[in-house]
């Protein structure tokens, strides 16, 4: 889509790369494609699930999707937040096949260097115990978060009002707030856990029609946006764009 001055672009992905989840890991192409995306639509903050360490920090600089917005705003302007989920079964670092830590991820430009993070309280019983990061967007006005919750949609709804509870109480959270992730939940009245049972009031959702969600406060104004098709990930590159 065509971009307004003025306006704030969020990129979504989930970009299975751990190399544990075989029936969509694809060697790293889904990186490869995430950079397509990222050039295409040049957002404001890129948030990204089932990554890598060395997909967002290299041993030698950039990873290849921190390097994409560098492409786009240049290297002194961008700030790159990536976290770990943790391996139950080590209590240490979860870590995908090439032995690089395994989680997710924020990148921004021009926003601030302001990191917070968590691990949920709830879990479920699977060795991944999931985590939450958000920075600041915009100093001032925007904090921007992503997650990915459980696979078990009752924890996945726990873990979505813990995160949101955080955000609600925190005082490090600006006056407006983008949340961007895979909830693994669905907004499906006639099934249990549907993910608009999360939605805290002044809240507005957007989604791919399927598990990744974007939260953003009442005083966000929606423009436009969407998902497009990715081939070496089992998730669409879900694409929102904002005026904050």
């Amino acid at each position: 889509p065509s971009r307004a001055a003025g306006t704030f672009v969020v990129l979504q992905m989930n970009l299975c790369d751990s190399g544990w989840a075989r029936g969509c890991f694809t060697s790293g192409h889904s990186i490869d494609e995430a950079v397509t995306k990222i050039h295409k639509y040049a957002p404001d903050v890129v948030t990204v699930n089932e990554v890598c360490h060395d997909d967002v920090w290299a041993t030698d600089g950039w990873g290849k999707l921190t390097q994409a917005m560098a492409d786009l705003y240049g290297d002194a302007h961008i700030y790159a937040d990536f976290v770990p989920a943790v391996d139950r079964r080590t209590n240490e670092a979860l870590r995908c096949v090439n032995d690089q830590f395994y989680g997710v991820a924020v990148i921004h430009h021009d926003g601030g260097s302001d990191v917070h993070y968590g691990w949920y309280h709830s879990q479920d019983t699977t060795p991944e115990e999931r985590t939450w990061t958000c920075v600041t967007a915009i100093v001032g006005r925007l904090t921007s978060c992503t997650t990915h919750l459980s696979i078990h949609r009752n924890v996945a709804m726990a873990q979505c009002h813990e995160l949101m509870s955080t955000l609600a109480s925190a005082s490090w959270v600006e006056p407006d707030v983008i949340v961007s992730g895979d909830f693994n939940m669905t907004a499906n009245p006639s099934r249990p856990y549907n993910v608009r049972g999360c939605v805290p009031k002044g809240y507005h959702r957007l989604s791919d029609s399927a598990l990744q969600q974007v939260f953003y406060t009442g005083h966000v104004t929606w423009l436009n946006g969407g998902y497009a098709r990715m081939h070496w990930t089992d998730h669409p590159a879900l694409y929102e764009i904002f005026r904050v």
